[in-house]
């Protein structure tokens, strides 16, 4: 199935049951550490988790002249930009690493980095990233897998830029670069996920004025002064709290996911609720129950924030699996992210997929068997199949699970899935990575 001989054990059947307590959103914090990069002295970010992406994060850091310690889900920031290229060595590891274009390009008005890697879920074009830069008059060009940009004219002029499509990573770049324009910028159709609040509030403990974060129109005025790195607290993970809950409801258990933001999931609770489990939200708790519930089929689209996230979809499909009747499932964000069913048709499910959409029809047995993950909520999700699965199945790729979640298969054990790693230590993956 795979060079790494390392895999997951998991003996489907059981429900899952008990609590889980939900760490900083990675989306967030690979977000955050290149913006606390445009400030001086030392900056903290708190609530941060441990997941092998900030290990990659750290060796960026280290090329540029910026010192990252972390301890303790603790993360310091020290030193000051020295460097305005990159080399392929950790950028080719992340998807967020193109953010360095943006920091950098605040710095020096010049940057030189690879072309990002991350997750392979689909065309993930960096075109409108592009767009932006040139918004402001920067000359970009890709040559020889590297994207070098240049400031015609430096400190570059504000700018009013709409996007074509409300992207996440580009909407993040256009702020960290209007961070260092002479005066002010706005933003049309920008993204409004919970990840572009959590820049604008450090941006603006730094001294930048952003307004509108968390809407269409963001308006970013920068600071005089130079900016300085404070002290910032992640904002919980709204993906590890949807694929918890999907878990615990797939396998008719019940439970309690805590230190969450119950509207960052809205999309998810009321899914879950309309499709029959009990579900509600408490101050920073979700409660779910469904261990006496029949299900019924669900709708799901995929689409930008406040949307349903495109990274639960697999989640979704897998859920559909136990719900009565015809459910149907459409990524709109990326039409072909799809492959965890192709891995699970070797359990025996069947479902019928027409370019962006598929249907599935419930409740289908599935049966044990080995499947490979290869980005991480692909691999997830296979967990997912075969914990409802009779018998046992083997999991591979469970690199790109480290890459995402911090303590997965501890809190699956805690719940009372019937799991183990099973590691070569010849070949086998290193479990826990080493910056936290």
């Amino acid at each position: 199935m795979t060079g790494n001989s390392t895999y997951l054990k998991v003996k489907g059947g059981k429900a899952l049951r008990g609590e889980v307590n939900v760490n900083g959103s990675k989306n967030s914090i690979l977000a955050l550490i290149p913006a606390m990069c445009l400030g001086e002295g030392e900056g903290v970010l708190t609530h941060v988790t441990d997941i092998s992406d900030v290990e990659a994060m750290q060796g960026i850091l280290d090329e540029i002249g910026i010192q990252m310690a972390c301890e303790n889900s603790i993360v310091k920031i020290t030193g000051n930009l020295v460097n305005s290229e990159l080399s392929k060595q950790y950028v080719s590891k992340i998807r967020a690493s193109n953010l360095f274009l943006g920091v950098l390009l605040a710095k020096f008005g010049k940057a030189v980095v690879p072309v990002s890697g991350g997750d392979k879920i689909g065309n993930r074009p960096i075109d409108i990233h592009l767009y932006v830069f040139n918004k402001f008059g920067i000359r970009t060009e890709t040559i020889d897998g590297y994207v070098k940009c240049e400031a015609t004219q430096f400190p570059y002029k504000g700018q009013k830029i709409f996007l074509r499509f409300p992207s996440v990573g580009a909407t993040e770049n256009a702020m960290l670069v209007a961070s260092a324009a002479d005066s002010e910028t706005v933003i049309y159709n920008a993204a409004m996920e919970p990840e572009i609040v959590d820049m604008a509030v450090l941006l603006n403990s730094m001294g930048v004025k952003i307004t509108g974060a968390g809407t269409p129109v963001i308006h970013i005025k920068p600071s005089a002064a130079k900016l300085t790195r404070t002290v910032h607290e992640v904002i919980p993970d709204r993906l590890e709290v949807g694929t918890f809950l999907f878990m615990i409801a797939a396998t008719k258990g019940s439970g309690i996911i805590r230190n969450v933001i119950p509207e960052h999931v809205m999309s998810v609770i009321t899914i879950l609720g309309d499709s029959g489990a009990n579900i509600r939200a408490e101050d920073s708790n979700i409660i779910i129950d469904a261990s006496n519930c029949e299900l019924k089929p669900v709708n799901v689209e995929a689409l930008p924030y406040p949307g349903f996230p495109t990274d639960l979809q697999p989640f979704a499909s897998v859920y559909a699996l136990k719900c009565n009747g015809k459910s149907s499932i459409r990524d709109m964000i990326f039409p072909v992210r799809f492959n965890h069913l192709f891995e699970i048709g070797r359990m025996g499910m069947a479902y019928e997929s027409v370019h962006s959409q598929v249907t599935i029809s419930g409740t289908q047995k599935l049966t044990g068997t080995a499947m490979t993950g290869t980005d991480i909520r692909m691999c997830a999700s296979l967990v997912m199949a075969a914990l409802i699965a009779e018998g046992e199945s083997k999991i591979y790729g469970l690199e790109h699970i480290l890459r995402g979640y911090d303590n997965f298969f501890q809190k699956l054990l805690n719940l009372g899935a019937d799991i183990a790693v099973i590691e070569d230590e010849a070949e086998g993956i290193t479990i826990k990575s080493k910056c936290i």
